[in-house]
């Protein structure tokens, strides 16, 4: 098996450190941020409120909700939120769109419930947190047009707030940007501008791929005649904007792609891209003068049967690479693993027992403030809506003993 240099430090050390590493308590210990309603449909973060410490936001498909949780501090303490309603919710983000100061909720809903819906922070941080304070509005060329997935806020066309470059599945699939208007609140005169044709779009990030100055959009794709690892080129002239921007392929072309995530070795600028095959393998493609190489990382045998997503940081502070993993079908397998790499390979080591079934986004940060990087995710019970699954969760990495005050 090829092991990148650029993801192995000096293996001797890493070796060293990973044997003394994988004698600490595996599994890691579980904390529960809320399991309270049903199908936790992935996390993500964000410094919502006035402190210093990272929120979450997890929208849950079945209930028919979304979540914003406040970090209490003590993130094994009770987690206060705020709810809003988001029928067959499949994403949801945060961002201020109409610039006031307070941000935003912005969901995407797929099933019987096809929308984008912005839900209006009020602007008080006394009322913050007080759900019917919220209030919730579809944005009009949004509701019915197809099955919305995933979304990201983002400066497209440099005029007025922030757009929002959205992917959807299925009929009329597709990728591409809604455009702010000058009154963000005026929501029918936001406008859908399809960037590429789409079959199940699973990742979106924005990266400078081409190091022209522009954003341009890293996608994953698992369905369709244009599956696979891509990216979209920012045209840079405003009137190329609102046309198809040109497709540019890295990979997995005839596999089924899930989550995928981006990393930046330490000896270079160049970017790494990380994702998870929905089965047998993860791929770190690594950019050259001709393309994309690739390595392929078989999934470890104890894990779950479908490869879910995949997050990249240094776990154990070696200097090196780890890779965090999640997985469906886990029934009475593990759903989150982690993989050190030493002299003869990937080694893996189980993050979690083997309760939960289908699990989401894993992502790397402090939450308990400690010093190492714990894993985030979401289990939902393999879209139960009778049956509540292990929701939003968090690993707590045993490397530091001690927690910061």
């Amino acid at each position: 098996m090829f092991i990148s240099p650029r993801v192995g430090s000096i293996l001797g050390l890493s070796l060293f450190l990973n044997t003394a590493y994988a004698q600490m308590m595996f599994p890691w210990t579980r904390h529960t941020v809320d399991n309270t309603s049903f199908g936790a449909d992935g996390t993500k973060t964000y410094f919502a409120n006035q402190d210093s410490l990272p929120d979450i936001i997890s929208g849950w498909e079945q209930g028919g909700i979304t979540r914003l949780y406040f970090h209490p501090g003590d993130p094994n303490q009770k987690w206060p939120y705020v709810e809003v309603p988001s029928l067959a919710v499949e994403d949801a983000l945060l961002a201020d769109l109409d610039e006031d100061g307070f941000p935003d909720i912005i969901t995407l809903s797929e099933g019987q419930h096809r929308r984008v819906t912005i839900h209006w922070a009020p602007n008080d941080w006394q009322q913050y947190q007080q759900s019917p304070a919220w209030q919730s509005v579809d944005i009009p060329c949004t509701i019915n047009s197809t099955q919305w997935m995933f979304g990201v806020a983002h400066q497209v066309d440099d005029k007025y707030g922030l757009d929002l470059i959205v992917g959807s599945k299925g009929q009329g699939g597709t990728l591409g940007w809604l455009e702010a208007p000058a009154n963000p609140r005026e929501v029918d005169q936001w406008q859908f501008h399809e960037i590429f044709p789409a079959g199940w779009i699973m990742s979106i990030e924005m990266v400078d791929v081409n190091r022209d100055g522009y954003s341009d959009i890293l996608i994953s794709d698992r369905k369709g005649d244009n599956r696979g690892v891509r990216w979209l080129e920012h045209p840079t002239k405003q009137d190329k904007l609102r046309a198809q921007w040109d497709n540019h392929i890295i990979g997995l072309t005839q596999d089924e792609p899930m989550f995928l995530t981006m990393a930046t070795a330490s000896d270079s600028s160049l970017t790494d891209i990380y994702a998870s095959n929905l089965s047998d393998h993860m791929v770190h493609f690594i950019p050259t003068f001709n393309g994309w190489a690739q390595d392929n990382i078989t999934f470890p045998s104890e894990a779950g049967t479908r490869g879910k997503s995949i997050a990249v940081g240094d776990v154990n502070q070696d200097g090196s690479i780890d890779l965090v993993t999640t997985y469906e079908g886990a029934d009475q397998k593990y759903g989150v693993m982690l993989s050190l790499v030493g002299d003869s390979g990937w080694q893996h080591y189980p993050i979690s027992d083997t309760l939960g079934r289908k699990f989401d986004f894993a992502k790397l940060i402090d939450l308990d403030q400690d010093g190492d990087l714990d894993v985030l995710t979401s289990e939902e019970n393999n879209n139960s809506a009778t049956q509540g699954g292990l929701g939003v969760i968090w690993y707590e990495n045993p490397l530091k003993q001690e927690k910061h005050p």
